[in-house]
This record gives C-alpha cells, sequence and structure tokens, in this order.
C-alpha cells in the first residue's frame, strides 16, 4: 500500500500537510539530491558573481575618487562566465527539479528507487522539459506584449485626445493657487492608480497561465508525454479548479518568500553592510553560500507540493482514489490466492 495514500479529495491545508509528511520522510534523499546539483552550481556562481562585483565596486570607488580612467584590477573575465553559468543552470535547475519530482512520485507511492534510477529518468526528459520551458515562455512574452501593445496605444490615445481638447497642462497645475497644486495632487494619483492597475493587467495573464500549467511537471514525469501534451493535461487538469489552483500557488509563493526570498534578503543587506566595497567579493560569496542552504531546504519541497496538487486534482477530474484502491484490492486478492495456492500444494 502506498505511504502517502490519496483517499480522496484534500484542502489546500491537508495538501500543505501531506507535502510536510512526505518532506520529512524523505528528507534525507530530498537534501542529497538538491545538494548534489545545486551546491557546485551555487558556489561557481557565487565566486564568479564576487570576481564581477569587486571589479565593479573597484571601477565604481574610482570614479567616486575622480580617477576617471581608473580600471578594475579583478574580475575582468568574470562576466562573461558568469552569463555562460547562467545559460548552464536553466539546464541544471530542470534537471534537479525533474529529479526531485520523480522521487517525489515514487515516495507517494512507497517505492524506494536508487537515486541514479530517479537521475536517469531525469535527464532521459530533460530535453522535453526544456522544450516545454520554452513553449510556456513563447506564450508569457506573447500574452505580456500584447497587453502592453493594447496600453501603449490606450496612453498614446489619451494623449492625443489631450491634445486635441486643447488641454493646457501649464495653467492647469500651476502651483501658485490652490486650484493647481489639487490638480497636481489628483493626477499624480491617477498616474499611481495608472501605474498599478497596467502592473496587474500585465501579471494576471502569467499568473492565470502558469495556475494552468502549474502540473506540467509532474505529468511530464508520470508518463511518456511530450512537452506540447504535457502542458494540454496539466490545462484539462486544472479545468474548474483555476482559484484554487491560483490559491495553492500563493500559499507556496508566501512559504517561498518567508524560508527563502527573507533570509536571503536579510543576509545581503547585513553582508553588505559589514563588509562594504573592501570586501565586495566576500560579501556576495557569503550571501550566495546563504542562499544555496535556503535553495536546498526550498526546492524539494516545491517538487513535492506540485506532486500532492497533481494527484489531488487527479482525484477530483479522473477518480484517481478509486483506480489506487482497486489496485490495492486486486494487488491483496492476488497475494492471497499465491499465498492458498502454495498452502495447497505445500
Amino acid at each position: 500500500m502506498s505511504a502517502f495514500p490519496i483517499s480522496g479529495p484534500l484542502s489546500l491545508g491537508d495538501l500543505l500537510d501531506r507535502t510536510f509528511r512526505l518532506y520529512r520522510a524523505r528528507f534525507g534523499l530530498f537534501m542529497r539530491t538538491a545538494a548534489i546539483f545545486l551546491v557546485p552550481m551555487l558556489v561557481a556562481s557565487g565566486l564568479l558573481t564576487g570576481a564581477s562585483t569587486a571589479g565593479s565596486w573597484e571601477l565604481l570607488a574610482g570614479m567616486m575618487n575622480g580617477d576617471l580612467s581608473a580600471q578594475p584590477t579583478s574580475g575582468g573575465g568574470a562576466t562573461g562566465w558568469v552569463f555562460l553559468l547562467g545559460i548552464l543552470s536553466i539546464f541544471i535547475n530542470g534537471l534537479v527539479v525533474l529529479v526531485l519530482t520523480r522521487q517525489s512520485i515514487d515516495a507517494l507511492h512507497g517505492d524506494d528507487q536508487p537515486m541514479g534510477q530517479s537521475v536517469a529518468t531525469g535527464w532521459k526528459r530533460l530535453w522535453t522539459y526544456v522544450r516545454m520551458v520554452f513553449l510556456q515562455g513563447l506564450v508569457y512574452g506573447a500574452v505580456t506584449a500584447g497587453v502592453l501593445i493594447v496600453l501603449g496605444i490606450i496612453f498614446f490615445l489619451m494623449v492625443a485626445l489631450g491634445i486635441a481638447v486643447g488641454l493646457d497642462l501649464e495653467s492647469l497645475f500651476n502651483f501658485d493657487n490652490p486650484a493647481g497644486i489639487v490638480a497636481a495632487i489628483g493626477a499624480g494619483i491617477f498616474l499611481i492608480c495608472g501605474y498599478i492597475l497596467a502592473v496587474i493587467l500585465v501579471l494576471t495573464p502569467t499568473i492565470y497561465y502558469a495556475s494552468r500549467w502549474i502540473v506540467a511537471v509532474p505529468v511530464l514525469l508520470d508518463g511518456e508525454w511530450r512537452a506540447r501534451e504535457a502542458l494540454r493535461r496539466s490545462w484539462a487538469l486544472t479545468q474548474g479548479n483555476t482559484w484554487r489552483v491560483v490559491g495553492y500557488s500563493v500559499l507556496l509563493w508566501l512559504l517561498s518568500f518567508l524560508v527563502v526570498s527573507l533570509p536571503v534578503i536579510v543576509a545581503q543587506m547585513a553582508t553588505t553592510a559589514l563588509f562594504m566595497a573592501e570586501q565586495a567579493f566576500l560579501a556576495v560569496a557569503l550571501s550566495t553560500a546563504i542562499s544555496a542552504i535556503f535553495s536546498i531546504l526550498w526546492v524539494p519541497f516545491n517538487a513535492s507540493a506540485l506532486v500532492l496538487l497533481y494527484y489531488d486534482l487527479r482525484v477530483r477530474k479522473e477518480s484517481y482514489d478509486l483506480d489506487v484502491r482497486i489496485e490495492q484490492m486486486a494487488a491483496a486478492v492476488q497475494e492471497e490466492s499465491e499465498k492458498l495456492d502454495t498452502d495447497l500444494h505445500g
């Protein structure tokens, strides 16, 4: 029987509870897997970023001292390596997510697969995963560009309308009278609200698509799906559960902020204040090391959370729990039959 059976639809709280249980049960395996892939990459990133930052600090310090011809004595070739490492990190991060997702699926079904097997499975699905992420990026980019174009047209039309009606901004915002001050304050509030609305309009489609594709990675690891097929299946599973999935995503984002982002921000501020420009390399290296620790803790948890959500959606859409129970009953009957046969012929 599964160590963490899905016996019916789960609430968001139950999903997080099951995620913590799964995370604790496989904590050692998850930490080893994440560390093997992430530590070398993050250490290299910290060293290269530190060297590049140190060179930038030297150049900035020279310019502040009036030496416009100052040249950095270190970090000159680090920037190019940082760029190459950034590209490589896309594949490394993808592989570790795939491996951890496979391990979470196995753990959910009570299977103790060796790490090498899950790594082999992740490597086999890596290029499909890269194609899937590329397709998602194209959609996000196209939707964002479309929203920005519409907003740009609206802004242009508003400016053109103001010019057409002969709006005199200089007389309207005349600070020598109270009416001008009120008009300036009103315009400032209008611009702030417009900016907030624009940000919401730009982010909303991306959040929607990301929510509909939230279980695409577990889908990819739970079968031989191609990139587009995995996206379509995730879209079908989340149909009718969009708001619930968005709420779950928000909960995971809040946990990520508290567990990873906030400690890293505090660490970066602290190291920058302690070491300043004179030891910029050490400051960046230390903050990167702290970031690595918290990332290693978070990535497996997030993978497990999405796996639990995937199976919960299957329960809701496909009665997956009934299939599991039937399989368990069939296995139990088969076991009893074999035992009886052994007793009769023994």
